[in-house]
């Protein structure tokens, strides 16, 4: 099968849409698929990209697509009537479906807040047909009050008992997603129990694995003539794990596959190209046009996919380019939108910048499921050198910023530290800056010494994510600390490798920003291990922020970040900069050998 990329129109919006076509002729009915809201889209990302392929496989084409001011689509969460267009959206997708495909009818699938607006749709009279829904609420009401339970939960993260500021927009934060107050008052009053023109449709209805689903909906929709198959939607909690953990939910895509299929004609129609899409766009940012472009690194094995943000004219800044790098597994779109909301600043300011996603995450091919050790192999590092080597010769750049937060910014130090041509690297809350299989056997050992008193540890604990082997040998390990209080533990920075790494940015005068948040463990590890950047550099600088959680989820600590981010690619932009042309490649590439 093949995947195509592009963006289509939907009223005032420009939305990106990714088209998963079968290998041959399609079947008369596409499937679109809904994503749910803030944190879940994130997380589900990646799995519903394998359901989607799933689906293909089958011979049925597949749209994904990001909602008005979602993802990498236009808009933000404040646009007024954001929720009137999320509803368009739906029957202006299903039209590009056809469009692009040639297919007679488009079923939907949608997963929670997804599923509503398909419902919604549908019952507007939108030219759709079968309908799965995943875990929809009958009511906006009781959707929200979830949300709001999550947002609870989640703000433990980065509550260490200090005041934080109030959030700075108004509206339901979760997650470090907002609903504006204008979005929330219609979703208060959203109500599914009434439904017109809904007669003759076929629906699954899918459980939240065990989760009972809302038997109100249910009945409404029986009772509005569509026939009702309810099934249990297992997977769900997997698809929503941690995105480096994320499952894609086979057994549900097949259950899919079947009902899609139940009936359905032998007639294949012949496939189409993707006509109205486009490969790049002009959109709008805070009052300025600007252009964005897929932006694809074709390889032997393999293809790399990312978005490339530029101004629409050259100017003094034209030789540079940032590249934005995942947050783990989260896709090209930044924790919380933040790379999205970065790029298209600098754009008008007349930087370009690359999102870009690394392989096996987003867009990019690659396996579905990562798991903390492939987010630090060193390939993915050679994988920014060549799209850095791409953008040269595309576009004439020459000089780069690199940004990253967590695994992002492990990727980013370690690319500065080879590339004297990446002039700058924003690394927030790096996990560790050399890769050690064994790095959360020790954290855990110098927490337990002191006493579990972290909510994060009692959190992994009860998950189960510590085997049992592992804390008898942290037990073991902190019996023998305590009967030997003055013995040193083992240190987490390799004193050498880490010396190595600074006088590689010091020899290349590049520029590097640590940003972390208070209670970070690599922080500490640094100050305990006197580690910390040295007092003679002017090339590093350490920011700490107060309460933002790892992945600064709280809005207030987004907009702290985008402030940093900012001061510093600004003072990099406007100082002198060395040639990095007349650099001695061969030189720099064998001094690496010696640290890595």
């Amino acid at each position: 099968m093949s995947t195509s990329h592009g963006w289509f129109r939907s009223g005032a919006y420009s939305l990106l849409g990714h088209i998963d076509f079968p290998e041959t002729a399609c079947a008369p009915t596409g499937v679109l698929i809904v994503p749910p809201f803030g944190w879940e889209d994130v997380c589900s990302y990646r799995p519903l990209r394998s359901l989607g392929r799933t689906l293909a496989a089958s011979g049925i084409p597949v749209l994904r697509y990001d909602l008005p001011g979602t993802g990498d689509s236009s808009g933000d969460a404040l646009d007024s009537g954001l929720f009137e267009a999320w509803i368009q959206s739906v029957d202006d997708a299903a039209s590009q479906l056809r469009d692009a495909t040639g297919v007679e009818n488009v079923a939907v699938v949608g997963i929670r807040l997804g599923a509503m607006l398909a419902v919604s749709a549908a019952g507007r009279g939108s030219n759709l047909q079968d309908l799965v829904l995943w875990g929809p609420a009958a009511t906006g009401r009781a959707m929200l009050r979830e949300l709001r339970a999550f947002s609870n939960m989640e703000r433990r993260e980065y509550a260490n008992g200090d005041s934080t500021p109030p959030q700075p927009i108004p509206g339901l934060e979760i997650g470090g997603f907002l609903i504006a107050p204008q979005t929330r008052r219609i979703l208060e009053t959203l109500d599914l129990s009434a439904l017109p023109r809904m007669q003759g449709r076929r629906v699954l209805f899918l459980s939240r694995d065990d989760l009972a689903p809302d038997r109100r909906l249910i009945r409404a929709l029986r009772s509005a003539g569509c026939t009702v198959e309810v099934g249990t939607g297992s997977g769900y909690a997997a698809m929503m794990a941690v995105p480096h953990e994320a499952i894609p939910p086979e057994a549900t895509g097949r259950a899919i596959v079947e009902f899609l299929t139940q009936g359905t004609p032998q007639k294949r129609n012949d496939r189409t190209t993707d006509s109205s899409a486009r490969s790049t766009r002009t959109v709008e940012s805070a009052g300025q046009a600007i252009s964005e472009t897929i932006y694809t690194l074709k390889r032997s094995s393999d293809s790399i996919f990312g978005i490339l943000s530029e101004p629409l004219r050259k100017t003094q800044h034209a030789e540079w380019c940032v590249l934005f790098l995942n947050a783990g597994a989260v896709r090209h779109t930044g924790p919380n939108r933040m790379w999205v909301e970065a790029a298209r600043r600098w754009a008008t300011q007349g930087v370009a910048s690359l999102r870009l996603d690394l392989t096996c995450t987003g867009e990019s091919d690659g396996e579905y499921t990562l798991g903390t050790e492939n987010l630090y192999q060193d390939q993915l590092v050679d994988q920014i050198e060549t799209a850095m080597d791409s953008l040269r010769a595309r576009l004439g750049v020459r000089r780069f910023a690199a940004v990253g937060l967590c695994s992002g910014a492990f990727w980013a130090f370690h690319a500065a530290v080879r590339r004297p041509d990446l002039r700058a690297a924003i690394l927030l809350n790096p996990r560790l800056f050399f890769w050690d299989p064994e790095v959360d056997r020790r954290r855990l050992l110098r927490r337990t010494v002191k006493g579990l008193t972290e909510w994060a540890d009692w959190r992994r604990l009860a998950r189960g994510e510590v085997p049992i082997e592992s804390i008898k040998q942290v037990a073991r390990m902190a019996l023998d600390r305590v009967q030997a209080p003055d013995a040193r533990g083992p240190l987490q920075i390799p004193p050498e490798a880490m010396a190595e790494a600074w006088a590689a940015i010091e020899r290349s005068q590049s520029r590097v920003t640590l940003i972390f948040t208070e209670g970070e463990p690599l922080l500490r590890e640094m100050e305990e291990e006197g580690q910390m950047p040295p007092e003679t550099s002017t090339r590093v600088r350490c920011v700490r922020v107060a309460n933002a959680g790892h992945t600064f989820r709280a809005l207030w600590a987004q907009l702290s970040a985008h402030e940093i981010i900012d001061g510093e690619l600004r003072t990099v932009l406007h100082e002198k900069q060395p040639d990095s042309d007349c650099v001695d490649w061969g030189k720099q590439y064998a001094a690496r050998e010696s640290w890595l």
